[in-house]
């Protein structure tokens, strides 16, 4: 029953995220929609390996600590102690591969975004020249700003984007990418592509990867907005849209209808959130990422206390002797 709720928990997750964290409010509240995408995607990933492995392991052995479930889980592997053998090894082999793909997932994302930005840069250097603030620039024919993360990060300004450039639109964008890089935008970036990765066939996934990649972009526009002006962030755009890398981040992220929207944005921002809507958003996600774990716990709390209290036993029979003696 317990695994049939969190399965039940993580489909509800995977099919409400998608509409409800894509309407026009999250250009409000894009920080705090990006902790709601993370904690769907944590919250389905948990939901789901919990219930497999809750399949071969009772939650008494969920009480009695990790020793349980190793003894739950070797248990049920060898045939001894499960109530449905087949089902209980198939719900450890469907664990272990979903695991298996997310940690893989994790791992190619991370190395490969890394490799490339290490190569991108060395391939660099030698053709940059040190800007005023620290920035490389780079003598090329086309408007480009954009920062390479990582130890350190590098922002890369090519010649073609000076020129185009008015000194404010040049400062905005600056900031735009210092922004990325001190607010760790390619981590947040890195995990909903992870996630998309190891589940290419969910609509979330997909959801989750464009959402999070559209957001970051609004946390930077909106802190070079705050000390050179939205009209300056909305003209630079214009000049850079889709000028960007594909593993660097940049104010030139994004085509077509992103760019747009940006560009919107900024010459028309949305209305300031009230306290109650970023309460309500703060709980949901506190609400995901509580919602699996606390199913389980609840599950093996009740086990234990089941296994703990003693049962209505039938009164002893009465004595041989007793019965003559009356």
């Amino acid at each position: 029953m317990t695994s049939l709720v969190l399965l039940a928990w993580a489909a509800a997750v995977a099919v409400l995220a998608r509409p409800a964290l894509t309407g026009r409010w999250t250009t409000s509240l894009p920080r705090l929609t990006v902790g709601l995408w993370l904690g769907a995607e944590l919250s389905v990933s948990v939901a789901v390996l919990t219930a497999g492995l809750l399949v071969a392991v009772p939650p008494a052995a969920l009480a009695a600590g990790l020793e349980g479930v190793v003894v739950a889980c070797t248990r049920a592997l060898a045939g001894l102690g499960a109530p449905n053998e087949t089902l209980a090894v198939i719900g450890l082999l469907a664990t272990a591969v979903l695991a298996a793909r997310l940690l893989i997932s994790l791992i190619v994302t991370f190395t490969s975004a890394r490799r490339w930005r290490r190569r991108h840069l060395a391939a660099l250097l030698p053709l940059g020249r040190p800007g005023a603030n620290g920035w490389t620039v780079v003598d090329h024919a086309t408007a480009a700003v954009y920062c390479l993360p990582g130890r350190p990060g590098q922002v890369v300004v090519t010649s073609a984007a000076i020129d185009a450039l008015t000194a404010d639109e040049l400062a905005a964008v600056l900031r735009h990418e210092r922004a990325h890089l001190r607010g760790r935008h390619h981590l947040l970036v890195a995990l909903a592509v992870a996630f998309h990765r190891a589940l290419p066939g969910l609509p979330m996934a997909d959801a989750a990867e464009t959402e999070i990649r559209r957001l970051v972009e609004h946390l930077a526009d909106d802190r070079a907005s705050e000390r050179h002006g939205r009209h300056a962030v909305a003209t630079a755009i214009v000049q850079l849209a889709d000028r960007a890398p594909r593993h660097a981040l940049g104010a030139g992220t994004g085509t077509g209808t992103a760019a747009v929207e940006r560009v919107r944005r900024m010459l028309a921002p949305p209305a300031r959130p009230r306290i109650l809507h970023r309460l309500v958003a703060a709980s949901a996600i506190g609400l995901l990422l509580t919602g699996p774990p606390a199913v389980a716990v609840a599950s093996a709390g009740l086990a234990l206390q089941d296994a703990t209290c003693p049962t209505n036993s039938p009164p002893p029979a009465e004595s041989p002797a007793h019965l003559a003696g009356s």
